[in-house]
């Protein structure tokens, strides 16, 4: 009996497509979303396509992920005019009427002909009086949406780009400079942005945002007595309106000033204004600190709706890193031995998540070290590329790469090097090193030459030549 040939069933992404339609038809709107995914697999650039999968998305309670996707398209497509209509039918379905509106504004300007501008007014039953005023509204709502999107996924540079591309009319607008000096300080591009918010300030000294940036750009370049002069108005100074008092508390929040910051935002999420993922994190992190535990959960959970985010990053989990590097600052940098203070900054480098040093009073205690510890933190910290102590980390990596992490292996190693290196400046083969310096300081172990070949994945050779090395120093 011959064997039957297989024929391979490949469908094509009107197939899933059609198929989705049938099952929205037979009320089977989870079976539905799963054939409107495979068509957008198949073909994400079909704008019928990804309309039905955000929109089934959306009515199967993954709204954040749904416009997330959707606005990235956008931009993908060069911010195409097609895709105000679908934004603004998604924002039907997540039942926020002034974004649907307001997008629907910007498809209805760019197509005309397609009298979305009537439907608007039914749907939402009220005449439009002054087209031009609306248009305008609509724009800088629109405008500002997705600079934010840009802004707030770290695609600083392209949300620079894109102001660059608006109408200058609204480039000039207050908002709007301050969202680029916002941008220029995030980039670290610190004179263009003073140049916008001493300006803006200027014309108006009560711009909440324009203050709230040069506090953050007096934080950042170290400008100690200004920082506290500007961040004291802050404190004191009451926002005159919610987007104001929004900003405020996210920058206060940054600056770690939580109790004044949960003042300004918890009311915001009471009355659901600004519910975003910047505005949970805030509260979450606020939350915490102030000594609300449960609360500060709850925010992170909600927060994971727009975008998930490791715990590691969690305001507990920073918590316990930060009290971790305290813990080896005080153990391990107040040792009069240099090779102690150099594993003890090793050790806070090991320390997840790796940013929670930034802002750590550790800064302080690593001020007062010595040059050659001074450098090995811009090694670790800064990427600087160092020659000599970077065989050293790179020896302590792969020791800790093969399960040898205890602080006397670490030490020997750390003492060992320093010995080669005086005698042997030349030397690339680092893991036979590491190898023979375990065999060689076995600590009461048991550890032959055999397991430390197949271990380090080595030579028998060029163990025994490594042995050599050290026993001659």
């Amino acid at each position: 009996m011959s064997e039957r040939k297989v024929i391979p069933f490949n469908q094509s992404g009107s197939f899933y497509f059609n198929q989705g339609l049938k099952k929205i038809e037979q009320k089977k709107k989870r079976d539905a979303l799963k054939s409107f995914e495979r068509a957008y697999d198949i073909d994400n650039n079909n704008l019928a396509y990804l309309s039905q999968y955000v929109y089934l998305l959306a009515e199967n309670g993954r709204q954040a992920e749904a416009e997330y996707l959707l606005i990235n398209k956008f931009i993908q497509h060069q911010y195409d005019a097609e895709f105000y209509f679908i934004l603004s039918q998604l924002f039907v379905i997540t039942n926020d009427p002034n974004k649907s509106f307001l997008f629907g504004v910007e498809y209805a300007k760019h197509f005309p002909e397609a009298g979305y501008d009537e439907e608007l007014e039914k749907l939402f039953d009220l005449a439009i009086e002054d087209e031009d005023e609306v248009e305008k509204e609509s724009e800088r709502f629109v405008s500002h949406h997705i600079f934010q999107h840009l802004f707030m996924n770290a695609r600083i540079d392209e949300a620079l780009e894109y102001l660059s591309m608006l109408p200058v009319s609204l480039q000039e607008e207050r908002s709007f400079r301050n969202l680029k000096a916002m941008a220029y300080l995030f980039l670290n591009k610190f004179d263009e942005a003073y140049e916008i918010l001493d300006t803006l300030l200027k014309e108006n000294k009560t711009d909440m945002h324009a203050l709230s940036h040069l506090t953050l750009l007096y934080y950042h370049t170290g400008q100690q007595s200004k920082y506290e002069s500007y961040l004291k108005k802050l404190e004191v100074v009451e926002p005159l309106d919610d987007d104001s008092r929004f900003k405020v508390g996210l920058v206060l929040n940054f600056l770690k000033q939580y109790s004044r910051s949960y003042e300004l935002l918890f009311p915001l999420y009471k009355n659901q204004q600004f519910i975003s993922f910047q505005l949970l994190h805030a509260l979450s992190h606020a939350s915490y600190h102030i000594g609300n535990s449960a609360e500060a959960e709850m925010f992170w959970q909600k927060m994971q709706n727009f975008h998930k985010v490791n715990e590691l990053y969690s305001p507990w989990k920073k918590q316990e890193a930060s009290d971790a590097i305290s813990d080896i600052a005080h153990v391990y940098l107040h040792n009069d031995d240099v090779h102690m203070r150099l594993l003890g900054l090793y050790k806070i480098n090991l320390v997840k998540p790796k940013d929670a040093v930034l802002g750590h009073p550790v800064w302080e205690t690593i001020e007062q070290l010595d040059d050659y510890e001074k450098l090995y933190v811009t090694f670790l910290f800064q990427g600087v590329k160092l020659v000599r102590l970077g065989k050293m980390h790179n020896g302590l990596e792969i020791m800790s790469a093969v399960g040898y992490e205890g602080e006397e292996d670490r030490l020997q190693w750390i003492d060992t090097f320093h010995l080669l290196y005086e005698k042997i400046k030349e030397y690339e083969d680092v893991s036979s090193l590491v190898a023979a310096t375990l065999y060689l300081y076995p600590k009461g172990r048991k550890i032959t030459k055999k397991a430390m070949t197949e271990q380090f994945e080595i030579t028998s050779y060029r163990l025994n030549k490594a042995i050599d090395i050290i026993k001659q120093i």
